[in-house]
């Protein structure tokens, strides 16, 4: 195993050493770099998933890391894997680093199935086996990127791993439209056009979003395509209340390349759903929300295809009255699923859950306890409790506290129609604080501990016993000095198996270092080093390659109303190796370049 501690001591002092440095022009650079602030406590942030509720960082127990669309804009990003693996504590494992792909990923060394991902409120994982695959997503709708690390069964049922919450980008509020045009050209005809448009029309808001992607492979052939649309628009109706109606398709297209005879998996996705949102009193408000989901999931030469439908309604409550904020509500989805494979046509399931928590604020600390009950059709009910606080000692400093039970259950396939749910208890502290002048941190300890661990024998999943996981993550940022600024974390979790087999950790260092002058341009250099557990790694796999990544963009503005962004970025700088198995070789360093124009 390699060592990695000359890196993050390394890290370490850079971070105290530029920190160290004279603030210029403090107003003119925080003007171009508010979006950093997102990442660590920021009394005037607030988040809305660990509770459903929008609530103020102070007031978050949770280990929750958030994603802007600002940032996601400067990494010149094609998918949402691509932003996620800027996140400290949440690995991505990638099928070779190219343009864009079908890939996976895992928080504190969860399963990748552990982790739920959300898209408008729409469960995104499959529903067959629990995997997401996010290269559907198109990045020009987001707004936020929430995740949550660690379970968050008391609010959202089956999600031992995490949360990834993304938020999409609301309609216009102004009558003159506004939007962006986007297009970039790389290596091997790498290829992203988009679109975007939002603005108001009387009492009716709307945005709306296309974009394509198409690349001949960046090695091995492995070429993809995909197209994709988008449309959001809320109608404002009488007595303070909202329709908004959502809905959007994609098509992903991903050649496996040259090791796999060229064969392609395609994926079509298609989402709809339809909310009103009520302001009942003035403290009291109503959501009630329905969708429709369709996933096609296709694997040529073998006769292999999974389709599946979900249909969900849900309802809240939310309730303000002195220090209290109380979220009540109910859910329920039903899915349809069919498979080539007869032995893994689950067939049909149905599940509702109830939940209320409660955000108690008093002075100086907040206290959120939670429950939620979920029916599983396939499998034993499940209760999951969990209890918050928050302790803002000073000004500068933020104290987090949280345990909490989640669960994950089994999926409609065969292969986990016999399993008990996976259950965890998990404990989580830190701290976040910019009490040393110019650097803000964030420290994170966790201990998951789970029950009834799911284990694979010749494909067939069995409950095998109990696995501990625990570590820590580390963050630290610098205010701007001289239009730089330096942001660096680093996880570890330790995977105790219990003398089944043998125990393993599992690690990443995450560097940026940015260059934000508004009279001249922004550059940014991020770096990622990851070591993967020996479970995660197959065959000739090279793992803990330093990755680089370098972006650089100019802004112009054109008139005003219009301004015009050119961007140049290089990928894997260093002709870094890093990957799972000999089938996924990443791509080497691949330059592209391209243009975006804001109206």
């Amino acid at each position: 195993m390699p060592n990695i501690f000359s890196r993050t001591t390394f890290s370490a002092l850079l971070a105290v050493t530029l920190a160290s440095q004279p603030v210029l022009a403090a107003e003119e650079q925080a003007a171009g770099n508010d979006d950093l602030l997102a990442m660590y406590f920021d009394p005037n942030e607030t988040e809305q998933t660990t509770t459903r509720a929008p609530k103020p960082l102070s007031q978050v127990a949770e280990n929750v890391t958030i994603v802007t669309a600002a940032e996601i804009e400067r990494m010149n990003a094609h998918n949402v894997d691509e932003v996620l693996n800027r996140v400290n504590g949440l690995y991505v494992q990638f099928n070779g680093r190219d343009f864009n792909g079908a890939n996976s990923f895992f928080i504190h060394d969860s399963d990748y199935e552990h982790v739920l991902v959300l898209v408008d409120g729409i469960r995104w994982n499959f529903d067959n086996d629990g995997m997401a695959v996010t290269n559907s997503i198109p990045v020009e709708i987001i707004e936020r990127i929430e995740v949550i690390k660690g379970p968050a069964s008391s609010t959202w049922g089956s999600s031992l791993g995490g949360v990834i919450n993304i938020i999409t980008k609301p309609t216009g509020t102004t009558s003159r439209p506004l939007g962006a045009l986007y297009g970039s050209y790389g290596v091997a005809s790498s290829q992203h056009y988009s679109g975007t448009m939002s603005g108001k029309a009387g009492m009716t808001g709307y945005f709306f979003s296309v974009a394509s992607q198409n690349s001949d492979g960046i090695i091995l052939n492995r070429e993809y395509d995909d197209e994709s649309v988008y449309g959001k628009i809320d109608f404002s109706l009488p007595h303070n209340t909202t329709l908004t109606l959502v809905g959007g398709q994609a098509n992903p297209d991903t050649n496996m390349g040259d090791i796999f005879g060229n064969y392609s998996m395609y994926h079509r996705d298609f989402w709809a759903s339809a909310a009103l949102d009520s302001a009942l009193t003035n403290n009291i408000d109503l959501h009630v929300a329905g969708f429709r989901k369709k996933q096609d999931f296709m694997y040529p030469p073998y006769p292999d295809y999974y389709d599946a439908e979900t249909t969900g309604v849900a309802s809240r409550l939310t309730a303000r009255a002195d220090r209290h904020t109380i979220v009540m509500g109910a859910e329920l989805d039903r899915v349809t699923t069919e498979n080539s494979d007869p032995a893994k046509d689950g067939g049909r399931e149905e599940t509702w859950g109830l939940y209320i928590n409660d955000t108690l604020a008093a002075g100086r600390f907040a206290v959120t306890p939670g429950i939620r009950y979920d029916h599983l059709s396939l499998t034993d009910n499940m209760l999951s409790p969990s209890l918050g606080m928050t302790w803002q000692s000073w000004e500068h400093t933020l104290f987090r506290a949280l345990v909490t039970q989640g669960f994950r259950k089994p999926y409609l396939n065969v292969a986990s129609a016999t399993l008990d749910p996976e259950q965890v208890t998990s404990y989580q502290a830190g701290v976040e604080t910019s009490v040393v002048p110019f650097l803000r941190i964030k420290a994170t300890l966790f201990e998951h501990n789970i029950e009834d661990a799911w284990e694979y024998s010749y494909g067939t999943a069995y409950n095998g016993g109990k696995i501990r996981r625990y570590g820590y993550e580390l963050e630290a940022a610098t205010d701007p000095f001289y239009y730089f600024s330096l942001d660096a974390g680093v996880a570890y979790t330790y995977i105790d198996y219990h003398d089944r087999k043998d125990n393993d950790d599992t690690y990443a260092v995450k560097l940026t270092l940015l260059y934000d002058n508004p009279q001249l341009f922004t550059a940014e250099l991020f770096s990622s080093y990851q070591w993967l557990n020996d479970d995660r790694t197959f065959l000739d796999y090279k793992d803990g390659g330093m990755i680089w990544d370098f972006n650089i963009m100019k802004k112009f503005q054109l008139c005003p109303d219009t301004r015009m962004d050119v961007f140049m970025t290089a990928h894997n700088l260093f002709n870094g190796a890093d990957y799972w198995t000999q089938y996924f070789p990443n791509a080497h360093r691949w330059v592209e370049a391209g243009v975006r124009v804001h109206f």
